[in-house]
């Protein structure tokens, strides 16, 4: 039998729901999106907009501003400036399109060019993976290696960044299954500079090549840039972990924008823009939607901006999507380069979802209805952004709504239930003390692809400790008195990671211990200046061991921190083969502590972990 053909079926399609030809983002729109907002206690806000080919060659472009801006009332307006986290990806992929495309580079590559043959420093532990790894195994996250987020510094550099990948213990073989995986994307953005004459950071080669031409005047990598116009958002974080049922009235606060570093006024890149780097307004993602759905051309000129076969490249499914949609309005979804492909209620879209820390957005496009819808958000729940867009594009088709609402707040609280029980779950009575004694563990630990650090002991407190464990102890136990209890035996590390500031190992049983990780955040109040925003440790776990070949003893992460989604965890006899990541302890050094100092605040990381099975983490 003969299939119709994707375009013909979507025509079908189109006559038994057409598109919404009056305003989308109506009265019952606006309704609808306050009570969202009144009903998940959310102190922040959201921007949307909906674009269309009107039929005769030009577009119905609505944009809308709704909520909070900023903690000193300011309302949201089109030209509020978001970070777009994730999103970023297709600007990343899209420059790395126009170099293929640039036939008169010193070095031409092309999408199948090995990585390892352009980029010197490049390397991953697994030797086929590190030879064969080409441009389309990084943009479709089919490398072998998970996430490892959580390695990633305040102060590295792109070329740092890659030199340690090499490291980083994979999870899969080699193009077996997807995994989605920041760092790629970092390495890929690295490709500007490697590849053109000019060595221009990918923040200038996207300015030139694709902000300008589109007259994306409010779109920037630069915080301080968007940070000057005064437009620039505040994030809104609850305390607590933000998985823990939202739907009850807590305190929520204001947080310093998420990175802030390795910038300037001109746009300078730092090793998180190519994942998650760009800040824009509605107004301009509306602007890049029209040249998304019109396949590369500005939709102003007419002029072409990205040759569609760029587009097509990366639009392109190359890895099913592994994760099963509990809802029956999708289907089974394919992924290409930070473009992610499905179909909601009949309706083939093309998307991607950005999450960081503070912001969250989703770009969705019906390539054969001519349509997208935007979402942009300054609330740290994912969940209010997914209501709103989900009902906006119910609206925008002109089909009944669903009560997506009802739906997240019955995600909402289940997922709570489930960290209460997480939390329930207490050391046993009568707990074995790890091997060798608490105080053993104590000492300076390392892992190559990861940083170094020193680990301290808390509680009991030790008869004489560093002077950086001693301050530690002194911060921990007077700004975040509610997170140590002085009943369990607790060890504790500070480090310059992006994705928490302080970890916290609480003895459970034996050499295992539970993981914490937490954010000191400022709360503008003098009387408690410090609040503590979790990093989402809650199911991982560490072990202690000792190598029985070499007779080293470390530590290793258990239990989901290195972000391989799927993939089964390592098993191995010694706690090193089950760690996913496993740091060793040092020999006592000479001369002092290895105590690495964080800064004042940090950040969760690029593709929030707490995110990760929604699409564009």
């Amino acid at each position: 039998m003969r299939l119709l053909s994707s375009f013909t079926f979507a025509q079908l399609l189109c006559f038994a729901t057409a598109l919404n030809t009056g305003t989308v983002l109506n009265a019952n729109i606006d309704t609808f999106v306050a009570d969202v907002l009144r009903g998940w206690n959310s102190p922040a806000g959201v921007a949307v907009a909906v674009v269309r080919q009107d039929g005769k060659g030009g577009w119905v472009v609505e944009t809308k501003g709704y909520g909070t801006a900023k903690a000193d009332g300011t309302k949201v307006t089109p030209d509020t400036l978001f970070s777009i986290g994730s999103e970023s990806k297709l600007f990343d992929i899209l420059a790395t399109g126009l170099l293929i495309s640039n036939k008169s580079l010193p070095t031409p590559v092309t999408w199948t060019t090995k990585v390892a043959s352009i980029i010197p420093e490049w390397g991953l532990m697994d030797p086929i993976a590190s030879s064969g790894s080409s441009i389309l195994d990084l943009m479709s996250h089919r490398t072998g290696m998970p996430r490892h987020d959580v390695s990633l510094g305040f102060s590295d550099t792109l070329p740092a960044i890659i030199k340690r990948m090499k490291y980083l213990k994979p999870s899969a073989e080699f193009r077996s299954k997807f995994q989605y995986n920041n760092l790629m994307y970092a390495v890929l953005s690295y490709l500007p500079t490697v590849l053109h004459p000019s060595k221009p950071s990918l923040a200038q080669y996207v300015q030139e090549n694709i902000f300008e031409p589109l007259g994306m005047n409010s779109t920037t990598y630069s915080f301080q840039r968007a940070n000057a116009t005064n437009r620039l958002a505040d994030a809104f974080g609850r305390e607590g972990d933000p998985t823990t049922n939202p739907l009850l009235p807590g305190g929520s606060h204001a947080m310093p924008f998420w990175l802030q570093v390795g910038d300037n006024l001109k746009g300078g890149s730092n090793f998180a823009s190519g994942p998650g780097g760009v800040i824009s307004s509605i107004n301009d993602i509306a602007i890049w939607l029209q040249m998304l759905i019109g396949n590369g051309l500005n939709p102003a000129t007419n002029a072409t901006v990205i040759p569609a076969a760029v587009l097509q490249t990366v639009t392109t499914g190359i890895t099913v999507w592994p994760f099963t949609e509990d809802y029956p309005e999708f289907s089974a979804g394919t992924y290409g380069g930070g473009q992610y492909k499905s179909n909601y209620r009949g309706h083939d879209f093309i998307e991607h979802g950005g999450d960081v820390q503070g912001f969250h957005s989703t770009f969705t496009r019906f390539p054969f209805e001519g349509a997208g819808v935007a979402i942009l958000s300054n609330d740290d729940l994912f969940h209010v952004r997914d209501i709103i867009r989900y009902r906006v594009m119910d609206e925008l088709f002109g089909l009944e709504p669903v009560d997506w609402n009802t739906r997240y707040q019955q995600v909402a609280v289940g997922t709570a239930l489930v960290r209460a029980s997480l939390v329930s779950t207490h050391r046993p009575a009568n707990a074995t003390p790890p091997t060798g004694g608490f105080a053993s563990l104590v000492g300076n630990y390392s892992n190559p692809g990861y940083t170094s650090f020193e680990l301290c002991q808390l509680v009991p407190p030790p008869s004489s400790a560093s002077h950086a464990c001693s301050t530690l102890a002194q911060t921990l136990n007077s700004t975040f008195p509610t997170l140590i209890d002085n009943t369990v035996p607790t060890l504790a590390f500070t480090w310059d990671r992006v994705a928490s500031q302080y970890m916290k190992l609480a003895h459970f049983q034996g050499n295992v211990f539970n993981l914490t990780g937490w954010t000191g955040m400022p709360t503008g109040n003098a009387s408690s200046p410090i609040w503590a925003y979790d990093a989402g440790f809650s199911s991982t776990n560490v072990e202690f061991g000792v190598d029985t070949a070499n007779g080293t003893s470390g530590f290793g992460f258990v239990g989901g921190v290195w972000g391989a989604q799927d993939s089964p965890d390592p098993q191995g006899k010694t706690a090193e083969e089950r760690a996913e990541v496993w740091f060793t302890k040092a020999a006592p050094a000479k001369g002092g502590s290895k105590y690495v100092a964080a800064p004042s605040h940090h950040v969760v990381s690029v593709g929030v972990s707490k995110y990760s099975g929604h699409r564009g983490a």
